[in-house]
């Protein structure tokens, strides 16, 4: 029994290789076969022909080894003599080495979390493509103009909801250009909007190097700049922004956005008793009894008699974490304010926390960065991803038909 699946792992092995052998011999024809064209239309004049139009003159091939999606091609480039213009052909650009298949597949795992190393060895195995892994890190380099247009973009008005979070991981500082270098730390301030039909996306991101009030001022007077105010009572733009109270976020929002309510995310609030816990074993049954004040609430004055009802059961046994939860307590029934359609959303800061999940796989890979233009490319790379696996995208709802298949 294993001598026949052995035997037929071989054979299709065999299949395989040959039918990537097949393709790479077509990919190369194909490829070669444009380029012919192109050198024909540039001349103005066919093989063997005769024309006073003429631009110039054939003037053989030169080899380009070119790395596909169907392994490493050797192509024969059209060469042109006694030309006023020189010809370069368009199916290949100047300097080119790879297919932009093969950078998309590179930049796509490189965003899943893949190393250099991993990728340079997949595509050899997969495609037979030879692709070093310093040269996987140079096509990844080659995002960093459209993360600055990312950064740059103009913002529009149209968000209804903020939630604003930092993701804290580690950068290497080298005061030298050899050597190991040093770890430091790194801060991701992330900004999540929600527009007013429920869409989400990625507003922007920033690398600091804290969680400072000053880091966070800076990030979001960007954003004010850009686009993302609130204009006055009567525009539904900017109703709310979601936060985990982080006390240099707060500080900021007082400075470049006074007017807009805030709401602290209550997930944060209840597991923040944790660290006010005298004796651990009451430490599950107080998270729990505390999040159970904010299941289904209606009301403000509803919210605040169950604090009542809590704090006398639980205030003798564990006075500080009481006193913990009391604290800026109105601040986390803000979402009251909101829609009852939106406050499951506003609640807690789960929005931005699924994109905070993604991102930590390649973090927790990648441990260190290199430096933070390489943060800010997975960063960006993870965004695009879920952006183009239609994250954040509002479903629409198709209408019910009156009519059943039966009548």
């Amino acid at each position: 029994m294993d001598k026949s699946r052995t035997a037929d792992d071989a054979f299709q092995e065999q299949v395989a290789a040959f039918a990537r052998s097949q393709t790479a011999r077509f990919h190369r024809r194909l490829l070669e076969g444009i380029m012919e064209a192109e050198r024909d239309s540039f001349l103005a004049c066919a093989h063997y022909e005769r024309c006073k139009q003429r631009r110039g003159r054939r003037n053989g091939y030169r080899r380009r080894h070119l790395e596909t999606a169907s392994g490493s091609l050797c192509l024969r480039v059209p060469r042109v003599r006694e030309s006023q213009v020189p010809f370069r052909p368009r199916t290949i650009a100047a300097y080119q080495r790879h297919s932009r298949r093969i950078d998309a597949i590179i930049t796509d795992w490189v965003a899943c979390g893949m190393s250099t190393r991993s990728a340079s060895r997949l595509l050899e195995q997969d495609f037979g493509a030879l692709v070093s892994a310093g040269t996987v890190s140079r096509i990844v380099a080659q995002l960093d103009e459209e993360i600055r247009a990312f950064h740059r973009r103009p913002l529009d008005d149209g968000w209804r909801y903020l939630y604003l979070d930092a993701k804290h991981t580690h950068t290497c500082h080298r005061r030298r250009r050899r050597g190991r270098g040093k770890k430091k730390d790194a801060v991701v301030l992330l900004c999540w909007g929600v527009r007013p039909d429920r869409s989400e996306e990625l507003v922007d991101f920033r690398v600091a190097d804290s969680e400072s009030e000053q880091c966070w001022t800076d990030f979001l007077t960007s954003l004010w700049e850009r686009g993302v105010r609130r204009r006055d009572r009567w525009h539904r733009t900017l109703d709310m922004i979601a936060t985990d109270g982080d006390s240099g976020l707060l500080g900021s929002l007082l400075t470049v956005y006074p007017t807009v309510p805030k709401q602290r995310c209550a997930f944060h609030k209840v597991q923040s008793l944790s660290d006010h816990v005298n004796e651990r074993t009451r430490r599950k049954a107080l998270l729990a009894s505390a999040a159970a004040i904010y299941q289904d609430l209606e009301s403000p004055h509803q919210a605040r008699r169950r604090l009542a009802r809590w704090a006398g059961r639980w205030r003798e046994q564990e006075p500080a974490a009481v006193a913990r939860l009391q604290d800026e307590f109105e601040d986390t029934l803000t979402y009251l304010n909101a829609p009852e359609e939106d406050r499951a959303r506003l609640k807690t800061t789960n929005p931005i926390e699924r994109f905070i999940e993604e991102l930590n796989r390649k973090i927790e890979q990648v441990r260190i960065f290199p430096n933070a233009e390489s943060l800010e490319r997975t960063v960006y790379l993870v965004w695009r991803k879920l952006q183009r696996q239609g994250y954040g995208r509002v479903t629409p709802v198709k209408p019910r038909s009156p009519f059943t298949p039966n009548s």
